[in-house]
């Protein structure tokens, strides 16, 4: 581990944002100067080199430790996203996390507008999230999104797996530290769509409250995951992550009106379908909840399907994404 400059700043820092970087010196240095530009001031940035190995990464990040005491740099070996991530959350002093990607960057008002917002939320309110502005790298062209504001319980949990639902950009967030610590901060395990399953594990415990106005601008290029190139690992990633906060919740969680078995099944039913219709789709969850709802209401009908589709499934994967890997699920 290298760090530079490393005194501490006059004040213990309301607000750590951390920023982990991976071979990404083509736009850090932005990044970084949208926190110098900041309007709030109390914040620390724990700069989390992912072994960056090719680039100026390391360069340039020591750079603004000299010049700002508040910026500190690590140096961890390769672990991925999540790792990194977890890495700055330890070495965290604020009450409150903020995940800045290496590629995005602060609107001026940005932290100022999220602090306020979390700082004045009911109680019960431990993370907050505010709209964007998305910019296409390769079209130079900048697009204002508006996220979602969070359902009431049950449709909190559908807006975390169902298509376009997660409304919460981790650069445009901002969360208590100890509420991410509580739930283990993020699973090691995802390389990608990592924020979407820590939110999905916060809502289970905590509300989550939006803000409308716009505080980052998320950058969009060819090297992300979303990127359609990276098709086959989302897909993966999809199933894993919609298979795993599904089977942690009870099924009350999930359809409180469905009392018994047989509306329980339907629901079931539904559910997979929609998931089977996603872009990316997950297709191991949702044949897990077939059989789920097969075992609770047995129809002829559906356990022809569930036998189509299982039969279907290692073709769709060849045909459509290339690749064959799926996740391991139980046997209902």
């Amino acid at each position: 581990m290298t760090t530079m400059n490393t005194d501490s700043a006059e004040q213990t820092p309301l607000v750590s944002i951390i920023t982990p970087v991976y071979n990404r010196a083509d736009y850090l240095a932005e990044t970084i100067e949208s926190v110098l530009a900041q309007t709030f001031h109390n914040w620390e940035l724990l700069i989390i080199d992912d072994g960056s190995d090719t680039d100026d990464s390391r360069r340039i990040s020591e750079m603004y430790c000299k010049r700002d005491a508040r910026i500190r740099y690590y140096y961890e070996p390769h672990g991925g996203i999540s790792a990194a991530r977890n890495h700055g959350i330890t070495r965290a002093r604020g009450k409150y996390l903020a995940l800045l990607d290496s590629d995005d960057r602060y609107l001026p008002e940005g932290l100022e507008c999220l602090v306020n917002a979390l700082q004045s939320a009911a109680d019960p309110v431990k993370l907050v999230y505010a709209n964007f502005i998305k910019y296409f790298q390769d079209e130079d062209r900048f697009q204002p999104t508006r996220v979602q504001p969070p359902k009431p319980r049950p449709g909190l949990f559908f807006q975390f797996i169902l298509p376009g639902g997660n409304p919460v950009a981790p650069s445009a967030s901002l969360a208590e530290r100890s509420v991410i610590q509580d739930i283990g901060g993020f699973d090691s395990s995802f390389d990608g769509l990592e924020d979407r399953e820590l939110w999905s594990r916060l809502v289970r415990k905590y509300e989550i409250e939006h803000v409308a106005r716009q505080v980052a601008i998320y950058r969009k290029h060819s090297n992300q995951i979303t990127n359609p190139k990276n098709r086959a690992a989302k897909r993966l990633l999809n199933d894993k992550q919609a298979y795993t906060f599904f089977s942690a919740l009870p099924l009350e969680s999930w359809f409180p009106q469905a009392k018994e078995p047989e509306s329980q099944a339907k629901a079931l039913e539904q559910m997979a379908m929609i998931l089977l219709k996603r872009q990316n789709p997950p297709v191991d969850s949702a044949l897990y909840m077939l059989r789920l709802a097969q075992s609770k209401s047995p129809t002829a009908k559906r356990r022809l399907f569930i036998a189509d589709l299982e039969a279907t499934i290692p073709v769709i994967l060849k045909e459509h994404f290339g690749c064959k890997e799926r996740i391991t699920i139980p046997n209902v």
